[in-house]
């Protein structure tokens, strides 16, 4: 790749080094080396050291001493506690402002859905990025910016749980669609109740079917 613009440097490299871990060129355990990224994306070490500080409070790296930097490696347990955050802070989300979406949220969640399901020959970043874009209607519709910052810092602990708990992208890819569908079905009601439901048993179910998959 080109040398990055001084404008959004740390975000572009938080970008291309969440991307080669979704592409797997730096997988689980992998050590990372500053020098290596500043050489390759032709920049100093500094906001290199920028974007791993930014990764690791995401929860996508990790610092050991004596051993530097490395790509975190996602447990059982870690998966089940961001599931576990993230269905909370969306339900959370939803009581705020009652259900009550609006006919352009919904319009961009069908949007989405069409997406998911003419997903073909996917990568894990285009379904990942599928399924972010979803669920931050749901956190975005608030309008609280801190609640949306947690769930984002969880989100992207999410990116890992997704290929963590499964290698197989095309099972991913399947079922996609039809566990988003009826999470947007729910948000059509403007129910709370059966909004807040909806987005517990979405992350139940993905949980358990993970858990018996790791066993």
């Amino acid at each position: 790749m080109g040398k990055l613009s001084h404008c959004t440097l740390r975000e572009k490299i938080v970008e291309e080094i969440r991307t080669k871990i979704l592409d797997q060129e730096l997988n689980s355990g992998m050590r990372i080396i500053e020098q290596d990224l500043a050489e390759e994306f032709g920049v100093s070490r500094g906001p290199i050291r920028e974007a791993l500080r930014q990764l690791e409070q995401e929860g996508m790296i990790e610092y050991k001493r004596n051993a530097g930097c490395s790509v975190r490696k996602v447990t059982l347990e870690d998966i089940k506690e961001i599931y576990m955050l993230s269905s909370n802070y969306e339900i959370m989300a939803v009581q705020s402002y009652d259900g009550n979406f609006s006919d352009e949220d919904i319009k961009r969640m069908d949007t989405i859905l069409e997406l998911m399901k003419n997903l073909k020959d996917a990568n894990y970043k285009t379904v990942v990025s599928l399924d972010c874009l979803l669920h931050r209607v749901i956190i975005e519709r608030a309008g609280l910016s801190r609640l949306e910052k947690a769930w984002t810092d969880m989100n992207y602990g999410n990116i890992l749980s997704c290929y963590a708990g499964n290698q197989d992208i095309k099972q991913i890819e399947k079922r996609q669609y039809p566990i988003h569908k009826k999470l947007v079905d729910a948000c059509r009601t403007r129910d709370t109740q059966i909004i807040c439901d909806a987005i517990s048993d979405h992350y139940s179910l993905t949980v358990n079917r993970i858990l018996k998959e790791g066993n």
